[in-house]
């Protein structure tokens, strides 16, 4: 059995904020594959989720059938039941927005739909392990009146080996968020550029595997579930306040220290302390 608390959830030290707050009750829509609703450190974390694919929010629509959507999911809010993984707000609750086939590839308009559906439904947080080499305006316009609508919308920066963040993330309306291995070192395959906001743990990531069990998986797919985690145990704590999406940013900033001698172009503002999150 592997071990409740992985490397990077460590790494942010989630569990220092635990005692004040477990993200409960918090939206976080996984904008990707969809999610594996019978895995066991999933089971009855999933409130409901949408099929941009087939424009259905039929449960079975958003099932995954990839693995990917799985895997962030438990690196956000796996089951503290001391087996399996924990995610870093373990009390959040999550949907399944599916807009990646079984391939793990989509087409643009169905990310979209999938930013619009979160937004609407009132998602506090979204998570976008995905990302293209080129954007589009109207991609633009829906992180727009996400943010408007008040969801955070977290994003990978790329796996181009230390080329240009992709997008979603390179707009100004995500978090982009880069990768750190173990020794607090740039994932080598890490996209990075002025865009990155934050670096979060995405090398040798052990989460929930479609079908049960645990893989481990390396990207900026990996690390930015982490921020996305971390995310909503700040807006939990209230930090949404007046400002909305800007307070939280404001809290996360505060609450990020650079790592090592890496680059502001690859780690941003830093790694951030969950435990400076909670007050």
């Amino acid at each position: 059995m592997r071990p409740e608390l992985t490397w990077g959830v460590q790494r942010v030290r989630a569990p220092a904020a635990w005692q004040n707050t477990e993200g409960k009750g918090v939206r976080v829509a996984i904008i990707d594959t969809g999610i594996d609703t019978g895995h066991p450190d999933l089971v009855g974390q999933v409130d409901g989720g949408y099929s941009a694919i087939t424009k259905s929010e039929a449960p079975e629509a958003y099932q995954d059938d990839n693995g990917h959507g799985t895997h962030v999911a438990g690196t956000v809010a796996g089951k503290k039941d001391d087996k399996g993984v924990v995610g870093v707000a373990p009390l959040a609750r999550l949907y399944a927005v599916k807009v990646l086939d079984a391939d793990g590839s989509g087409n643009m308009s169905d990310v979209i739909d999938g930013i619009v559906w979160a937004a609407s439904n009132d998602m506090q947080v979204a998570n976008m392990s995905l990302g293209a080499p080129f954007g589009s305006e109207t991609m633009q316009r829906a992180l727009r009146f996400a943010k408007g609508r008040g969801t955070i919308v977290v994003a990978a920066a790329g796996n181009s080996s230390g080329g240009p963040v992709g997008y979603p993330g390179a707009y100004p309306e995500a978090i982009a968020v880069a990768s750190a291995d173990s020794a607090d070192g740039f994932s080598p395959f890490s996209s990075k550029g002025p865009e990155v906001d934050f670096i979060a743990p995405g090398s040798d990531i052990v989460s929930a595997k479609m079908g049960g069990g645990f893989a481990s998986y390396s990207g900026t797919s990996m690390a930015a579930p982490h921020v996305a985690g971390l995310v909503a145990l700040s807006v939990s704590q209230g930090w949404t306040g007046l400002s909305g999406p800007d307070g939280v940013m404001a809290q996360l900033k505060k609450a990020a220290k650079p790592v090592g001698e890496l680059t502001a172009e690859q780690q941003g503002m830093g790694m951030i302390d969950a435990g400076k999150l909670t007050r």
